[in-house]
């Protein structure tokens, strides 16, 4: 089984004023600039710094890529890690969420056929 981190998720309540801080201050660059979210390139290929409306504000989700799903959900189960899914995802992944101890929310996410090569593994 193969898993790496692929994205951190800030979630804010003014995207625009989000963006602003982290061009300005940290002289990030947009790579995906759209109207409730902001992808930044955070400098390490395959690593995403987001800001987005997808989650509420001050909410922090990290993103992990596996190429076994299942492993991770067997492992979960093993721990007793209560979680969602797995269910259909964006770019054609399946993916799974839980929380962590400190109740901060992770998504374990798996490239499928139909999504990009950029993403897969």
């Amino acid at each position: 089984m193969k898993i790496r981190l692929h994205e951190i998720e800030l979630g804010t309540s003014d995207p625009k004023q989000s963006k602003d801080f982290y061009a300005s201050v940290l002289g990030l660059e947009a790579s995906v600039n759209q109207e409730q979210l902001t992808v930044f390139d955070s400098g390490t290929g395959g690593l995403d710094f987001n800001t987005s409306t997808h989650l509420p504000s001050k909410a922090v989700l990290t993103s992990f890529l596996t190429d076994d799903l299942e492993y991770v959900i067997d492992r979960l189960n093993k721990q007793g890690v209560q979680f969602e899914g797995p269910k259909q995802s964006h770019l054609g992944m399946k993916t799974i969420e839980f929380k962590d101890p400190d109740g901060y929310a992770i998504k374990v996410n798996q490239p499928t056929e139909e999504s990009p090569d950029w993403l897969k593994v």
